[in-house]
């Protein structure tokens, strides 16, 4: 393809183009995803921030990296491939919105029972 590339030997007509994208609509599949090749129950998140709120626990931030967490399920909190507590899932909150489960690519906030703000640090990570 030379930097011309617009300039073609045979044109298409622009009604063809359209034609054919409708017809195969999902020709290409797309980059594989992370989620897709874990197995089923897996979870993985790296801690970003950490917040305490009084009367309720401690809600960690970040990105869900693989997998899915739902409301009460318990995660294993890991420093360093050390793993240090488990603890349970009492809330997951995304955009100011409680959801009862999160997936791979969601940024979310945590919030967990059994575990106060000094045990854990940016980068700590959760896992099934």
């Amino acid at each position: 393809m030379g930097w011309k590339f617009w300039k073609r030997s045979n044109p298409m007509d622009p009604q063809e183009m359209l034609a054919r994208g409708h017809a195969e609509p999902n020709s290409f599949p797309g980059p594989p995803r992370p989620q897709d090749s874990l197995p089923v129950g897996s979870f993985g998140m790296t801690v970003e921030d950490v917040f305490s709120i009084t009367g309720r626990g401690t809600v960690v931030t970040g990105r869900v990296q693989a997998g899915t967490v739902t409301v009460g399920e318990q995660v294993l909190l890991s420093r360093a491939g050390q793993p240090i507590l488990q603890v349970e899932v009492t809330g997951v909150e995304m955009f100011r919105k409680t959801v009862q489960t999160a997936k791979a690519g969601d940024n979310v906030g945590l919030l967990l029972r059994g575990l106060a703000k000094d045990q854990v640090a940016r980068g700590d990570v959760l896992s099934k």
